[in-house]
């Protein structure tokens, strides 16, 4: 087969098909992170939420978090005032049809998961064929398909949202986009629909109303009323979603991770434009955002990376951009923009690669585009000598690209799965291992004192939920910060937990739940149902020294005291009155 006759509808249907090929991986994912809180939820055991209102993971109102924090699974010095509470009625009820259907069964969760990521694809086909070239729209949509980013919304049953929302919005774009350019009069109602079904799964929709948008103001040439009109209807949409968003109490308060544009909009512009910059360093060049979690001086390195990276990026636009057939121009105009705007929404998230979904569009677009033009004057027999790119540099840009954005990009589906799902097994076997006393789980009280990482300090119910273990009356969880601790006993009920060479409230699991606009100054108390914890000493950001006062003598049978050491969770030996012992960090 000539290479020419995939530039049509040949290759658009191979790359869907191989679409599905690319996400058969995922099929061995199983259950991550926040599946075992919703399945928990949905068998009638909530922890937070409900059946069909799964993503609250806090309300904002403290009599219903408070409990969360006296009992676990939310940690002592978690927010009462914590909201991230996100509007998913459409994703909660196909998730309650998947656990009816398939229980535990994940790889079913797993395909249904493909499916819509078909679905996504099949939008996004219709919205390159219309736009684009063959060439470069084919190419482009094997680009998007293969997209390492979207691994993870395909993969993680809790991510599938964001699959749904978008794509059911790339179906409402290609129905508007038939309807301006054909005056189909379906596509109008048509595209209503797919939008409001969008947002019905998550607030992601909002990103892809962006490209409508952007095809209005920067893709039309017709006077400015017939625009203006053209875009009510979807704005009205926006608008009447966004006032139910907020009548219903929905976002995000009091977190360092997740922030409210309309009720923080100052501390939202401050944090955009660096992870505007990192999320498009991973778009364009794969930059593993998430690790500037980790720290916060990892967050001013990529956020350098990134606006380097960005910055090479629209240079190489710009000296291409004459080559540029007039089709490719009439796209790129309002694509460019379209994906830019289609960040702004996810700019409040956890920066993640994954929120790249609806952008991955026009930077799958920007792709192709780049790769085309430059084999176009590769194979040139005359042509005008492109400044700063000769024939060595841009096979070099093509190569670089295409072994990426191709040939990375597709490894990296069953290798992100695979190194996931051995990190998940792992962590899963730290807690199903620790040392713990079924016998009487029920009636005690369980204190864990240095998680080695955030997941097994705060996730242990779920997953003891998910496999039919009794609950312990509470859950606690001292510390999580990645340093070395010091137990001190000061008394026969009372101990001091101090942090050496380090501080609380600098992980992301941490700044989660206790934003850095409310700190914890010396003498806050936090009052547990027989454990009051009081905050000795601060830090920058957090306490450094903490003080324990149990409501019973630590020694019996009604707690259980858990410590990470030697790789493992054990029972802990408590120091006798003014002893010591040192906790290592289990991952130094």
């Amino acid at each position: 087969m000539k290479l020419s006759r995939l530039a049509g509808n040949r290759g658009y249907w191979l790359a869907i098909v191989t679409a599905v090929v690319i996400a058969l991986p995922t099929l061995g994912f199983g259950f991550f992170v926040d599946d075992y809180l919703f399945i928990a939820t949905l068998e009638g055991s909530p922890i937070v939420g409900s059946p069909f209102d799964l993503y609250s993971f806090g309300t904002g109102n403290p009599e219903e978090i408070e409990p969360l924090i006296q009992n676990g699974p939310y940690p002592w010095f978690g927010d009462p005032y914590f909201k991230v509470h996100f509007f998913r009625p459409l994703t909660c009820a196909l998730m309650a049809m998947d656990y009816n259907l398939f229980g535990h069964f994940s790889p079913a969760y797993n395909a249904h998961s493909i499916l819509w990521y078909m679905l996504l694809c099949f939008g996004a086909m219709l919205i390159f064929r219309r736009t684009l070239p063959p060439a470069v729209g084919v190419l482009a949509l094997f680009l998007f398909v293969a997209d390492e980013s979207h691994v993870l919304p395909v993969a993680w049953w809790a991510n599938r949202h964001s699959i749904i929302a978008v794509g059911m919005g790339f179906l409402g774009v290609a129905a508007h986009l038939r309807w301006r350019e054909e005056n189909w009069r379906p596509g109008l109602p048509l595209s209503l629909v797919s939008y409001v079904l969008a947002l019905l799964a998550a607030e992601t929709g909002l990103c892809v109303l962006a490209y409508v948008l952007a095809y209005e103001i920067f893709g039309r040439r017709e006077e400015w009323r017939r625009r203006f009109f053209a875009v009510l209807p979807v704005s009205l949409v926006a608008i009447g979603y966004l006032l139910l968003y907020r009548a219903g109490g929905f976002g995000a308060q009091f977190s360092d991770v997740y922030i409210d544009p309309v009720g923080d909009p100052i501390v939202f512009l401050l944090a955009a434009p660096a992870r505007f910059v990192m999320l498009a360093s991973a778009q364009f060049f794969m930059i593993p955002v998430e690790a500037s979690l980790l720290h916060a001086e990892f967050e001013i390195l990529f956020t350098v990376l990134g606006s380097l990276c960005l910055a090479l990026v629209v240079g190489i636009l710009y000296v291409l951009w004459p080559r540029f057939e007039e089709k490719e121009k009439n796209a790129l105009r309002w694509l460019i923009p379209g994906a830019a705007m289609a960040a702004a929404p996810s700019l409040a998230a956890i920066v993640s690669s994954r929120v790249l979904l609806a952008s991955s569009l026009g930077g799958a677009a920007i792709i192709a585009t780049l790769i085309i033009c430059l084999w176009r004057e590769l194979h040139r027999s005359v042509s005008r000598p492109i400044r700063f790119l000769n024939k060595p540099v841009m096979l070099l840009i093509m190569g670089t690209i295409l072994i990426g954005h191709l040939g990375i990009a597709t490894l990296s589906w069953p290798g992100q799965v695979i190194a996931l799902r051995s990190v998940m097994n792992h962590l899963d076997g730290l807690i199903r291992n620790s040392e713990l006393d079924e016998t009487q789980m029920a009636e005690t009280q369980v204190v864990v004192f240095n998680p080695p990482e955030p997941y097994t300090g705060l996730y242990p119910l779920m997953l003891r939920s998910f496999d039919g273990l009794a609950a312990p009356r509470s859950w606690w969880t001292l510390s999580f910060a990645p340093y070395d601790h010091k137990l001190t006993r000061t008394g026969l009920q009372e101990m001091e937990l101090e942090v050496v060479g380090g501080e609380m409230i600098t992980s992301i699991a941490e700044r989660l739940l206790r934003s850095s606009k409310r700190p914890l100054a010396v003498g806050y108390e936090s009052k547990l149902n027989g454990l009051r914890i009081r905050v000795l000493e601060v830090g920058d950001t957090g306490p450094t020294r903490i003080g324990l006062l149990f409501e019973k003598n630590p020694e019996s049978d009604c707690y259980q005291m858990l410590a990470f050491y030697d790789g493992a969770y054990r029972r802990l030996k408590l120091p006798g009155v003014g002893e010591s012992i040192e906790l290592p960090w289990g991952f130094r």
